[in-house]
């Protein structure tokens, strides 16, 4: 369990542009290029076949007789995870898109980069890149793109440059066209180009040319024939490395290759972690029969050996320093938060809560309680200090509001009352010595909760630890809890079992839960011990029996936000008489690192029939504010229309729980918009026909992306379908006012740019901040487009009656689209209509140009950035 600590001051830790880097690197391309070929002169044909694979997990091995060190590595974009302790955790990917902010993307950037330094790691494996297509998606809470290419154009590039900027190793993912996680090692994925160009490649592409990121990692997953993606010669040699001119390193993703010889032809450089299939006898006889030059292996060690020299790393590298929680992270960590927290619905003003009136707040949920909530897989970072969202409620609050927990509403093993059969406090649990509960148990005993942690990482309330073997080698065994419940509320519970093995629980004799052998375990997949739920109605007073069985299967791992042992937790779905007396119920829902991360998909609604919990406490109580975590949209009909407040506050990060009290109690204005369009049923999304419902199926081995460029809002529009929450949108406490449209010029020729200048007001009572957003719909065009696309943004702060005029450009790129046939980002001749949002559906102003000299531009040549200084490191601004 880490440190719970104290909220941030609003204006505490300096932010600072940047913490330069210590290393003295060359400063030419020049001089660069002249040491490397100096040491590749050096090397030994046996040395070059060595150096393309890794060593440990991310590391690049050391060449001690020519000064080179060992180039270390931390895995995982939002936090240092490979040290102990870990460093700041930041907010998931999804919540720095919603803050629209190239000022928080590099912030956080910069923090990020001067953890990876102080913890004495060269290389961190972030920022994730690809894009938001599906809520399915595991891993979309690492990614900060969101459904818009352009989006993670601007903030991926931002984001490399702050990395890159503490002299570490940025290390772009997962290219190419990762988006979903089902049978992720086996599924091929069948897109065309123009998809690929216009929408998955995009970020990526961005950083390469407007941050020259250090390290692109490919992919598992299949792509139009090359399995996996990072055998495809087309994506890898022909597009990123020869057309936009990458000079970094191409690494796979952790034991990804399946046929050595055609990743090492498709320009993969360096083989993670170690040589699976670039083993030395492997490259000498693709060397021997021709497949691989000796040209093409000179260019991989080169371009390892070039970004070693770039970076300084020549001789030795920057020592660790030991600061693990910067106030530079922490308060990056805290304002990323503040800025994407997106506030979806305010019915009647309840928000901000009033100090003063407001003096009784019920919380309920264990996502409130703890540790902020993250996703699992090599993403997860356990904060080792934190605000939980309960803490950050009542510092911020102040001494005169009473913040309660209710425990009975609350699912958490640490806080289910038991009560065993002769009248002892806790249940009374056996074991056994063998998989099946037979014989005699080998101990028996009272224990308070059941919360069995097997890994040696106990969770607050564990009152029994064993430690097996961390490989899961342990010999079976088998527990049975047997106790008995009283509930205090009429109506449904919920139980929750989470277990690395077969479970079986009864209530008065009744078999609710079992899930037969055991969650099954994936081949090649991180198991992440997906708990299970049942739902029971439940008398008030009377006295229930409870046996719960619990058989351990080996061959889970307690790694990234994984668990091994044994967990019964039970809550009441059923509102309380006395919740209606609350001025505020504040309910913290949705995923974590339990049900979504790396490895698995998971189902669009909420888990835990946290949507019966939400409608019937909406019910009992007008005020109750839903707060939901995760990295994807999640399903609200059943509740949305009778709940006072939503915010999405994604997983918020080490300081998130300061962050989302700032913004209910009005400290903070919320300012987030969503990157991501929310449906209002699933079966409205773009990609519904080819992914129809959540399954982590391992016989789905191949998907085809048939809504092409139609992703996301551009689907929706397309498809003349109102989702519940469009893209772009989000709430703040006061308004704003758009005016005085222009585009200067009002034509199109050539390479030059069209500024979009207009006035922003804030129209209310508070200062708050405003992402507008820029959108372009070509009229008339001969192919397919979407009927608008985002192509520039700008987030201003304002205080009341304050007016500022901003400009945002356009270029040929923005009013593109490329076509295969000609390999090219092409523009046509005709009217494109300029619109200016708060919104992808709330266009505040129109305006219009007109493209008076089509062009056609080769992907080399194309940026898709018009500005590409907004992205590059200057003065980062609180």
């Amino acid at each position: 369990m880490g440190a719970r600590i104290a909220v941030i001051s609003l204006v505490g830790a300096t932010l600072l542009a940047a913490h330069p880097a210590p290393a003295q690197a060359p400063s030419t391309d020049a001089q660069i290029n002249a040491i490397v070929q100096s040491i590749l002169n050096q090397m030994t044909q046996a040395e070059k076949l060595d150096y393309v694979s890794g060593t440990g997990a991310w590391d690049v091995k050391p060449l001690p007789r020519l000064g080179v060190p060992q180039i270390r590595a931390t895995d995982g974009g939002l936090g240092v995870r490979l040290s102990d302790p870990q460093g700041v955790a930041y907010p998931a990917g999804p919540a720095l898109a919603s803050t629209f902010s190239v000022d928080r993307a590099k912030q956080m950037g910069v923090g990020l980069g001067l953890d990876t330094r102080n913890h004495g790691f060269q290389q961190v494996t972030g920022p994730g890149l690809n894009m938001y297509r599906t809520p399915f998606a595991g891993r979309a809470f690492e990614y900060l793109s969101g459904e818009d290419p352009f989006l993670g154009a601007v903030l991926g590039a931002a984001q490399v440059n702050a990395i890159q900027s503490q002299g570490v190793w940025a290390d772009a993912k997962h290219y190419l066209a990762n988006e979903q996680e089902v049978n992720r090692f086996n599924l091929m994925e069948t897109i065309s180009e123009r998809a690929l160009r216009e929408i998955y490649m995009v970020p990526f592409e961005s950083a390469v040319k407007n941050a020259n990121v250090a390290v692109i990692m490919c992919g598992f997953n299949g792509l139009n024939g090359a399995d996996p993606v990072c055998e495809s010669e087309h994506a890898i040699q022909r597009v990123l490395k020869n057309e936009w001119g990458f000079k970094g390193i191409v690494e796979t993703d952790y034991a990804t290759l399946k046929h050595g010889q055609a990743a090492a032809v498709a320009g993969v450089d360096i083989e993670r972690p170690s040589a699976l299939h670039f083993t030395p006898a492997a490259l000498s006889a693709m060397l021997a029969n021709g497949s691989l030059t000796q040209a093409q292996l000179d260019d991989k060690v080169r371009r390892i050996l070039g970004r070693v020299v770039a970076y300084g790393f020549i001789g030795s590298v920057p020592p660790a320093t030991g600061e693990s929680h910067p106030p530079f992270s922490e308060r990056a960590a805290l304002d990323v938060a503040r800025e994407g927290i997106v506030l979806l619905k305010n019915g009647g003003q309840l928000l901000p809560l009033q100090r003063g009136s407001v003096r009784n707040i019920a919380v309920i949920g264990r996502l409130a309680t703890d540790v902020p909530p993250t996703g699992f897989g090599s993403a997860y970072v356990r904060a080792s200090r934190f605000i939980s969202e309960i803490d950050g409620l009542r510092q911020i609050a102040g001494p005169g509001t009473n913040i309660v927990l209710l425990d009975a509403l609350t699912l958490d093993p640490a806080r289910s009352a038991w009560t065993t059969p002769n009248g002892q406090p806790g249940a009374q649990a056996q074991y056994f010595a063998n998989a099946t509960w037979s014989g005699a148990p080998v101990l028996s005993r009272v224990e308070p909760v059941i919360n069995l942690d097997t890994s040696g990482n106990a969770p607050p309330g564990s009152a029994y630890t064993t430690r097996y073997g961390s490989d899961g080698s342990a010999p079976p065994s088998s527990v049975r809890w047997t106790t008995t419940i009283r509930p205090t509320i009429t109506g449904p519970h919920v139980f929750k079992a989470r277990a690395d093995g077969a479970v079986r629980l009864y209530v008065n004799g009744q078999l609710i839960m079992d899930n037969g052998e055991g969650t099954p375990l994936p081949n090649n997949v991180i198991p992440p011990t997906v708990p299970l739920s049942a739902r029971m109605h439940l008398q008030a007073g009377q006295t229930y029996t409870v046996q719960f069985d619990y058989s351990r299967r080996p061959g889970y791992i307690p790694v990234f936000g994984g668990f091994l042992g044994a967990q019964l937790s039970w809550a009441s779905l059923q509102a309380p008489a006395d919740l209606r007396n609350y001025d505020a119920v504040v309910v913290a829902a949705g995923n974590s690192a339990e049900y979504e991360g790396e490895g698995f998909d998971h189902p669009f609604t909420l888990p835990e029939f946290q949507d019966e919990l939400i409608a019937n406490l909406s019910r009992a109580n007008p005020r109750t504010i839903a707060v939901l975590h995760g990295g994807t949209g999640l399903d609200m009909r059943n509740w949305i229309d009778q709940v006072g407040a939503v915010l999405h506050a994604w997983y918020p990060g080490s300081n998130g729980g300061q962050a989302l009290a700032e913004i209910l109690f009005g400290d903070v204005n919320p300012s987030g918009k969503l990157p991501i369009t929310i449906e209002r049923n699933i079966a409205d999304n773009p990609t519904y026909p080819n992914y129809p419902q959540f399954s982590n199926d391992p016989n789905i081995r191949a998907m085809t992306y048939t809504e092409d460029i139609f992703v996301g809002y551009r689907g929706f529009e397309r498809s003349n379908v109102a989702p519940l929450f469009p893209f772009g949108f989000g709430l703040s406490y006061t308004t704003f006012t758009y005016s005085s449209l222009s585009v200067s010029p009002g034509f199109a020729a050539g390479q030059g740019r069209i500024a979009v200048s207009f006035d922003i007001t804030n129209s209310g009572q508070m200062a708050g901040a405003e992402a507008a957003q820029v959108y372009v719909s070509q009229r008339g065009s001969a192919v397919p487009r979407p009927v608008k696309e985002l192509k520039g943004f700008t987030k201003v702060f304002l205080q009341p009656g304050q007016t500022q005029r901003v400009t945002v450009y356009l270029d040929q790129r923005s009013l593109s689209y490329f076509d295969p046939a000609r390999n090219a980002w092409v523009s046509e001749a005709g009217a494109v209509d300029v619109l200016v949002g708060a919104s992808s559906q709330d266009i505040r102003l129109r305006g219009q140009l007109f493209n008076i000299l089509p062009s056609v531009v080769t992907p080399r040549a194309s940026n898709p950035l018009p500005d590409p200084t907004l992205v590059q490191l200057g003065p980062v601004h609180p």
